[in-house]
């Protein structure tokens, strides 16, 4: 072994708790970046196999009735290489036990074997015998969340008819991977699933002998998409077709893409905080040891080797931290990526869903370790090859101080002699203070951003039930009725209030833009579900006009004051130019709202509805769920604070996990930091301490002069900490933002609190633990020592 590098082991062993300063802190930030990119690539690889396996629809058309002869023309159109033509519906269900009757989303099986698009992975039970009507298969976490097994029995209501159902199996579906009911864009896993049935019988219960209502196509390899929905929109426009649409449109599909890409935010912006802590604790630790090492320099130099043989000698220490932070960061990148394989593998019901990480990904975190540690030691090491031999072997050039401004010196002269001293070192030192005090500003930076996460979802969730939807339950209707039929909705058990509302999809057309989305129509005197335009206030529908939600307005470019066209896709498929009265900006949903008999009007459909938003007197639920069971025309009954409960219950679980990592990676990099800083504050003021000692002062007294100017500079970095983590966090919920969901910055001051707290809190544990080592100042010894 050549001769510095045996110095450079031991140099790496002196500096062995500096070491795992960084290392841990390094490794922090590369465990998310592993388990991050490799998350996002296992469940890309997870989604093409599956969706490629089950043969995942690339386009899809409901429709109002079509003949089955159709189904040839529809195989026959370019680029489809599968057609699947079905029979679904909404169905409300009455299940043994349960009060609040869910629903569910009903879809045909073919009448010979397995479905050719949209394929199922059966995981218990058996496939249904086609020559039973009342037997079906469900949707896995429907089954899970309502502990419903093959062999038990379920009621249905499905196009006015109630049907018993033999549940004989539990399967998936890439179709179906998220689930949502008609209109909401959060999941409730035991509110809503998916049936599948035998064709002949759904078919008998929507009258859909010998017909169609839903279809889903795959593409050939070289097919070209927009030709292919243009051909099946000629072909099923007459019969009440809504328009093919690509798997951009699908709600699943759409879910696990914003997964995706969240995965991706992820991965950019968390480690990125823990390098740069990790690059400033490498130029700490080096310099500290360069400075001290001066002598030792010169004596290289004077025996022959090269400024860069020296200058590599010390970078190489670096790169050790770096290996060692890297190694860590691998493995714990792993761990962590299995534990969010599993989560997300019991969410979306994949198959098979195994965390793998590409070499790429390790090789890029790795590239990133020896990337932060070679910027960190950068400055040290060409100090230490600029370095002249002679110089070196000189004593260094005294500290150069200067003379304190009179504010300063005036607030000096109020201090005792001990913070007197935690004050010059402070502002004599103003590098080092402000290296360390960066580190710890980072630290309650990550806990800000982290404790922001929770507030979001907290005041999405209480706008949305709280200001946009204060409803106790909304029915929704079959099909579109009278709004006559709000008398009868009015007089079930326990209604106190009932207020109509629409629904419709159109597509939007402006500026050479299409979007298809859906248009909402509002009471003008809505009590119950409004329109929350901008500093989350409700407000009225326009009076004339449309309002747009800030997504869809964005998509379509347009502005107040524009006319629009908007296109019906069922019914008459009329056509009008509206004009656009306001955008709105509702933190769920991208969609429009329109005044209930102004859309009406301009639909050519007057007094028609689409469901009744309730007021409930809760002494009246059982009666009233009791009742509407027996009522064919309600394909289904939402339950708000059943909704919220599920939304926070999940919120809770996913954001609680990770705010508990973040946490343990904050208290890492804070205590990495402040550990760091009083080592090297300790080893450079061993003189000093030993001195105080001798003059007599106490153990207390010397280690209040340690512990006082690490907590000095912590609570300096509060400022800068809470300034930076707010732009942090403003800068990532913009990043989060989807066309799904808004997430406007949210102040959260026990959230601030906490990150404050705990960061302090690991500073003066990391302070106290160093502090030990004042009890084992050899006096004599140092005070011998030469400085």
């Amino acid at each position: 072994m050549r001769t510095l590098d045996k110095k450079l082991l031991r140099d790496v062993w002196r500096m062995r708790l500096h070491a795992a300063g960084v290392a841990l802190v390094l490794g922090c930030g590369l465990s998310v970046l592993v388990m991050a990119v490799g998350m996002r690539g296992s469940m890309e690889r997870t989604r093409t196999a599956y969706y490629a396996e089950r043969h995942m629809a690339d386009i899809a058309v409901s429709l109002v009735r079509a003949p089955e002869r159709i189904a040839q023309r529809l195989a026959d159109a370019p680029g489809v290489q599968a057609v699947e033509t079905r029979v679904s519906g909404i169905a409300l269900l009455d299940l043994a036990g349960v009060d609040e009757p869910p629903s569910a989303r009903l879809v045909s099986l073919p009448r010979d074997g397995r479905p050719r698009v949209n394929d199922l992975t059966l995981t218990r039970g058996r496939w249904p015998d086609p020559a039973r009507a009342d037997e079906i298969l469900l949707s896995q976490a429907f089954a899970d969340a309502n502990h419903i097994e093959p062999g038990d029995r379920l009621a249905a209501t499905m196009y006015g008819r109630r049907q018993n159902l033999l549940v004989v199996g539990v399967a998936n579906s890439p179709e179906f991977v998220f689930v949502a009911a008609p209109g909401e864009l959060f999941r409730q896993a035991d509110r809503f699933g998916v049936i599948w049935m035998g064709r002949e019988a759904l078919a008998r219960a929507y009258d859909l002998d010998g017909a169609f209502n839903d279809a889903v196509f795959t593409l050939g390899r070289n097919a070209n998409p927009a030709e292919t929905i243009a051909a099946i929109d000629r072909i099923l426009e007459p019969y009440g077709s809504t328009g093919a649409y690509g798997r951009d449109r699908m709600l699943s599909d759409r879910f696990l893409s914003e997964e995706l890409r969240q995965l991706s935010t992820m991965a950019a912006f968390i480690p990125a905080l823990f390098l740069i802590t990790a690059a400033f604790l490498v130029n700490i630790a080096l310099g500290r040891v360069i400075a001290t090492e001066r002598s030792n320099i010169g004596l290289l130099k004077a025996f022959g080797y090269s400024n860069a043989a020296v200058a590599w000698h010390y970078a190489k220490s670096a790169l050790i931290f770096a290996a060692i932070g890297a190694f860590l960061g691998s493995a714990a990148g792993i761990a962590l990526g299995r534990a969010v394989a599993d989560i997300y593998r019991d969410y979306y019901h994949f198959p098979r869903l195994d965390f793998a990480a590409s070499p790429a990904s390790f090789i890029g975190a790795w590239a990133a370790g020896f990337a932060a540690a070679l910027a960190g030691c950068l400055g040290s090491v060409l100090r230490a090859a600029r370095l002249a031999p002679a110089a070196a072997l000189t004593p260094p050039r005294p500290t150069a101080f200067f003379a304190a401004s009179s504010g300063l010196a005036d607030f000096a002269a109020k201090l005792d002699a001990k913070s007197r001293i935690i004050m010059r070192r402070i502002v004599r030192f103003p590098r080092r203070a402000g290296t360390t005090a960066l580190g710890v500003a980072f630290a309650i930076a990550l806990l800000v951003v982290a404790r922001t996460f929770p507030a979001e979802m907290d005041y999405l969730l209480d706008v949305n039930f709280g200001v946009a939807n204060r409803q106790d339950v909304t029915l929704t209707f079959a099909e579109a009725r009278d709004q006559g039929v709000l008398h009868h909705v009015e007089r079930l058990p326990g209604v106190l209030y009932a207020e109509p509302f629409r629904i419709d999809d159109i597509i939007f057309r402006h500026n050479g833009r299409t979007v298809h989305e859906a248009v909402f129509g509002v009471s003008q005197i809505a009590r119950l579900s409004r329109v929350v335009g901008a500093n989350q206030e409700p407000l009225p529908p326009p009076v004339a006009g449309i309002a747009l939600a800030r997504a869809l307005a964005d998509k379509l470019d347009a502005r107040p004051g524009d006319e629009i066209r908007i296109e019906q896709t069922r019914g008459q498929r009329l056509a009008a130019e509206v004009r656009v009265s306001a955008i709105v900006e509702p933190m769920i949903g991208s969609s429009a709202y329109m005044e209930l008999g102004a859309l009406s009007r301009l639909l050519h459909e007057p007094g028609r509805i689409s469901g009744a938003h309730l007021m409930m007197d809760a002494t009246q639920f059982e009666a009233f769920n009791h009742a509407i069971k027996r009522i064919p025309a309600i394909a289904g009954a939402s339950y708000i604070g059943q909704a919220e409960a599920t939304m926070r219950r999940e919120f809770e679980e996913g954001v609680g996990v990770m705010n508990y990592i973040y946490a343990a990676f904050a208290a890492i990099m804070a205590g990495g930091v402040a550990f760091s800083a009083a080592r090297i504050t300790l080893a450079e003021q061993e003189r000093d301490l030993a001195t105080l000692r001798v003059l007599g002062f106490t153990r207390t007294e010397v280690s209040y002069i340690l512990i006082g100017e690490l907590m000095a500079l912590a609570l300096l970095a509060v400022p800068a900490g809470i300034a930076f983590g707010t732009l942090l966090a403003i800068w990532l919920m913009q990043l989060f933002q989807t066309d799904m969901y808004a997430f406007p910055f949210v102040f959260n001051p026990s959230g601030y609190a906490f990150a404050i707290g705990f960061t302090l809190a690991c500073v003066a544990a990391a302070a106290f633990v160093v502090r030990t080592g004042i009890d084992k100042l050899d006096m004599i010894g140092v005070l011998k020592a030469r400085d």
